[in-house]
Formats: structure tokens, C-alpha cells, sequence
């Protein structure tokens, strides 16, 4: 079922139960008073007949001057209870209500009762010469209004629940418009693939803000396609080169009996080093395919220790450079091991930027790594391009490295909540200061 089928049964059954609501109400409220017209007619008209029956002035027959006479019952009992007089040969029922009025235990009584299959109601009092008179009248009147108003009620009901889904059809086709047509956009992406269609926004609704979250949702995911074009474009020229420089060698090392020693020997430690080229170019498009790293589980981790423990490994691979850590205990919540590999980034990008006896100092304060070298530093142009996925800067293009490290960095700070940036250190160098949210739990041991 439709949304707009919905919303339209939704309305012909909320009016539908109003109107029975109401048409029950009436009928009741209209009952109670007729009848109590009924009840009202039967005490008060009949005083002169029961001032009668005190003065034993019996009546042999209902005046002809009473409206509906064929309506009209009237009968009247001895203190024992037997019919005294009965008009027209229909005689009353005497139930033990109307004997408790006989017996003087009530004054009077109303009751309900029937008379060759006609409803009728009755009306018993006692008189001071010690019978009781009991009227009686049809409640054919009564009932023929009642079944009148039933039936008006009921055309009522189904002419108001008839305009109610018309109206609210109406309505609902007004209201669901945003909807739908959020509906037909997503139906025509799904079906091209295209991103760039985007739906008017009608106001600042519920529906607007709905239409207006569906474009920002296809701008997001048209970005994120357009960075994964990129990202294989990108990967893909890098590859490039190693792969046709190993290859190259493979061939060439195919016909190794034609080559010397110092040949073979030479082409097997490039071969081996382009090979660790890709293994590195690889391992960091693996880690920039992860996006904001869901996959690996949040926890408490201390920023120092990572720090120590990556100023470890880098400097295996960088014997010549110093590294001195100013470091303090600094709980942080992350994924560990994307932590881990963006501080060993940065610290791995001053070391393989700084001259042999150089020193890169690393400061851990309170969720924050800095990391300074005293390389020849960050031009002024490269400095909003470092973070940049593959960007490499003239100077770097000589060197190893795929251009993806800063990046990873990037993409490692933005998934945690955190920044970072690079500057110009004061005396010559780079500084970059990696920021993360800092935690109150402590971090495990």
C-alpha cells in the first residue's frame, strides 16, 4: 500500500469513527428525550383523569377529543390489585412494580412493556381513594423518529467518510509530493547511476528538510565516487612504473646467462627493491581503501607509548638520525592500529627527510604529537598540498615513497575526531602536530 493510500484510509477511518461517535451520542441523547417527553405527557395529562378516579368518577371511555386516541391506554385497580375498569378491551399488563404501587409501597412508577407486540410505556400512581390508575402510550412515535435518525445519521456517515477520502486523497497527494518525487530521484539513481540529479526543496519542513538531506546525501556519495575514481586513477599511474621497471628486469634476468656477474647481481637488488616499493605502495592503498577504519574497534590507547614504540621501528630503518621524546602518559580513544600508523608516518616523513646526525624530536602533551626535523622544511607552495593524496613535491620525486603517507595521516586524524597540520619550524625544518581527542580512562597496561 502506498503512502498516499494510507494517509487516505488513515482519514476516511479517523472521520468514519468520529461520525459514529457522534451519531451514537445523538441517538442516545435523542432517545432519553423522547422518552422523557413521554414520561412527562403521562404525568402531567392525565391529572384530570386520576382527580377523577379519586372523586369515583370513573370514565367509561377516553375522551374523543385526545390526539392519537388509538395510542392511549388507561386501566384502573382496586387495593387488591384486580382491573376495576379497562377502555377499549386493552388491558395493561400488572407486573410486581405496578402491585408495589397498589400496595402503597411506591407513589408511582414508570416501566416499559408491550401490548399485542407494540412497545408501549406505562405509567402507574396511586390515588387517595386507595386504587391505582395505570396510563399507557405507544412508543411507535418514539421509535419511527429513532429509525428516521438512524438512517439520517447513517447517509450522514457515509457521505462525510465518502468527502473525507476525496479530501484526504487530496491532501495526501499534496503532503507525499516530496516523498514521491525523493522516491523518483532515488529510482532514477539506482537505475543510472547518475548523482547529479538533485530535488527542488519546497520549504523548511519535515518534507523539506527530507529533500534537502537526500541531495546532501547524493553530494556526499557523488564526492566519494568522484575520490574513488581518483584514487584508482592515481593508483594506477603509480603502479605503473615499478611493475614496468620489474618487469623489465624479469625479462632481462630471463636471459641471465648472457649477463655477468655484477649485471645479474644488480638487477636482482632492484628488482627486489621495486618489489618492496610495491609491497609499500600496496599496503598504503589497502590503508586509504579502509575510509574512517570502522572495521577496527575503538579503544583507550596511550599516545606516548605509541610514540616510543614507533620512534623504535623507524629508527632501525634510520640509523643515522637522532630521535629525542619529550613524552607524557596521554590516554586517547582510537582504533590502535590506524593510530599507530599515522604517528609512524610522520615520524617516518622527518626521518627520511633529515641529514645523516640530524635530530627529529617528537612531543607527546595531552592528546597532541609534535614532530619536528631539521630537513631543508615545507615550501610555502607545498604546504596545502602535503596532505594530498600521491601529491609529491619536486624535491620528493627523487626519493622512495608513493606520495600516500601524509594522506593516511589526514585520513587518520578526520575518522578520530582530530587535525593535523604542517608548518615551517622556527630555525629551518618542518613541524607537523597531530591532534587527538583526549580521553579520562585510563589506558590498559
Amino acid at each position: 500500500m502506498t503512502l498516499r493510500a494510507r494517509v487516505t484510509l488513515a482519514t476516511g477511518l479517523a472521520v468514519l469513527l468520529v461520525v459514529a461517535s457522534v451519531s451514537v451520542a445523538v441517538y442516545f441523547i435523542v432517545r432519553g428525550n423522547l422518552r422523557d417527553q413521554v414520561d412527562d405527557s403521562l404525568r402531567h395529562g392525565h391529572q384530570d383523569r386520576v382527580a377523577a378516579v379519586t372523586d369515583h368518577r370513573l370514565p367509561s371511555a377516553l375522551p374523543d377529543d385526545l390526539p392519537l386516541v388509538d395510542q392511549f391506554f388507561m386501566q384502573t385497580l382496586d387495593r387488591d390489585g384486580q382491573i376495576l375498569s379497562a377502555f377499549d378491551d386493552r388491558p395493561l399488563p400488572v407486573d410486581d412494580d405496578v402491585l408495589a404501587v397498589v400496595r402503597g409501597e411506591r407513589k408511582d412508577v414508570f416501566l416499559d412493556a408491550e401490548v399485542d407486540g407494540a412497545a408501549i410505556r406505562i405509567y402507574a400512581v396511586s390515588t387517595t381513594s386507595g386504587t391505582t390508575v395505570v396510563f399507557g402510550r405507544s412508543l411507535e412515535e418514539v421509535e419511527r423518529a429513532l429509525r428516521q435518525l438512524v438512517l439520517t445519521h447513517l447517509a450522514i456517515s457515509i457521505v462525510a467518510v465518502a468527502l473525507a477520502a476525496v479530501i484526504g486523497r487530496l491532501v495526501a497527494a499534496t503532503a507525499t509530493g516530496p516523498v514521491r518525487r525523493v522516491a523518483e530521484a532515488a529510482d532514477r539513481v539506482a537505475r543510472t547511476g547518475e548523482l547529479s540529479h538533485h530535488i527542488a526543496v519546497p520549504g523548511g519542513d519535515d518534507l523539506g528538510r527530507l529533500a534537502a538531506s537526500f541531495n546532501t546525501m547524493l553530494d556526499a556519495l557523488s564526492a566519494s565516487l568522484d575520490q574513488q575514481r581518483q584514487l584508482v586513477a592515481d593508483a594506477s599511474h603509480e603502479l605503473r612504473t615499478p611493475l614496468a621497471t620489474v618487469r623489465t628486469n624479469v625479462e632481462v634476468l630471463a636471459r641471465a646467462d648472457e649477463l655477468s656477474l655484477e649485471d645479474r647481481t644488480a638487477l636482482l637488488g632492484e628488482t627486489v627493491s621495486q618489489i618492496a616499493e610495491l609491497t609499500r605502495l600496496v599496503g598504503d592503498l589497502v590503508e586509504l581503501a579502509r575510509g574512517d577504519g570502522q572495521d577496527e574497534a575503538f579503544d583507550v590507547v596511550d599516545l606516548d607509548e605509541v610514540v616510543r614504540r614507533a620512534v623504535e621501528t623507524v629508527g632501525r630503518n634510520h640509523a643515522s638520525v637522532m630521535f629525542r621524546v619529550d613524552g607524557r602518559p596521554t590516554p586517547v580513544r582510537g582504533a590502535p592500529g590506524r593510530v599507530a600508523r599515522a604517528v609512524s608516518n610522520l615520524i617516518d616523513n622527518a626521518a627520511k627527510w633529515s641529514p645523516p646526525g640530524a635530530e627529529v624530536k617528537v612531543t607527546v602533551r595531552d592528546g597532541v604529537v609534535s614532530v619536528r626535523d631539521h630537513g631543508p622544511g615545507v615550501s610555502t607552495a607545498d604546504l596545502p598540498q602535503v596532505f594530498r593524496r600521491f601529491y609529491r613535491s619536486p624535491e620528493a620525486r627523487t626519493m622512495p615513497g608513493s606520495g600516500l603517507g601524509l594522506a593516511i595521516v589526514k585520513q587518520v586524524a578526520d575518522s578520530h575526531g582530530g587535525t593535523v597540520t604542517a608548518s615551517a619550524a622556527p630555525g629551518g625544518g618542518a613541524l607537523f602536530v597531530l591532534r587527538f581527542p583526549v580521553t579520562s580512562l585510563p589506558a590498559p597496561r
